[in-house]
């Protein structure tokens, strides 16, 4: 949800509290968030005495903060908390769903290169890491974390489809990097293998396997799951088995209760 005044530049949120209720409000756009969830974000587990009546000032402001940019009356208060009104197209979080689960649903009709264009529209609106700011917050910690985990499954979700459609080139540009910074991901891993044996670099995707093997042995004392291990035992053999559906692209019903 854009806030921005006549001229089209952001107007100051205020203190880091209004900040807070504001991207805690946002995480949850058309629903009632409690007052007990607000001071919970707010203050962690040592909010003032005053704590609630602090939350009515930061609303109040916050309030005219909205209306003065023509987003009259969308904070209301109902019963015992506060819902933002948030319309389509407004907020890049439901945006980015929406497109996800589009491309989630072109792919379960085998509609790959529509799927392929749909996640990479819902992975252009991300310039995450999710409130980087606002993580001194447990409450908002949590939030941005859920959403950078969602980034990661639709990030995956795409480099499958398009490895599927042959498309390595365009997953190769920045899959080591998201490789890198998420190690336990294997799905990742799995990508990142296929990515370059497409390419014809089967030494790389060894290496990487063998990185993946020796990162879980040293971490954990696990082992590579049997799917992975398989798709290595495919690789060596020439990647003769590597076809089909992609390697963790999860079904319509494992989609829907993520």
């Amino acid at each position: 949800m854009a806030v921005a005044g006549a001229a089209g530049e952001a107007p100051p949120l205020g203190p880091l509290k209004q900040r807070m209720l504001l991207a805690m409000l946002l995480c949850r756009p058309n629903t009632l968030v409690s007052v007990d969830v607000l001071v919970d974000a707010l203050w962690d587990d040592g909010p003032p005495r005053t704590a609630r009546k602090n939350v009515q000032v930061h609303v109040w402001a916050l309030r005219r903060l909205l209306d003065g940019v023509g987003a009259d009356g969308r904070l209301a208060r109902g019963v015992g908390g506060y819902l933002l009104t948030v319309g389509d197209g407004e907020l890049d979080s439901l945006r980015f769903r929406e497109l996800a689960d589009a491309g989630r649903e072109a792919a379960d009709k085998g509609e790959l290169p529509l799927a392929a264009g749909l996640l990479k529209r819902a992975l252009g609106l991300w310039s995450g890491p999710a409130l980087p700011e606002l993580r001194c917050s447990r409450a908002l910690s949590d939030e941005a974390e859920h959403l950078d985990l969602r980034y990661l499954q639709v990030y995956e979700d795409w480099a499958e489809v398009e490895l599927w459609l042959g498309n390595a080139r365009g997953v190769v540009g920045t899959i080591p990097e998201l490789t890198a910074l998420h190690p336990h991901r294997e799905r990742l891993r799995a990508a990142h293998m296929t990515t370059l044996f497409q390419l014809g670099r089967q030494t790389e995707a060894f290496a990487v396997y063998d990185e993946y093997r020796q990162f879980l042995a040293g971490e954990f004392g696990l082992c590579p799951s049997p799917v992975l291990e398989a798709q290595y035992r495919s690789m060596l053999a020439g990647g003769e088995n590597l076809a089909g559906r992609p390697r963790g692209l999860p079904t319509a019903q494992e989609w829907a209760g993520r």
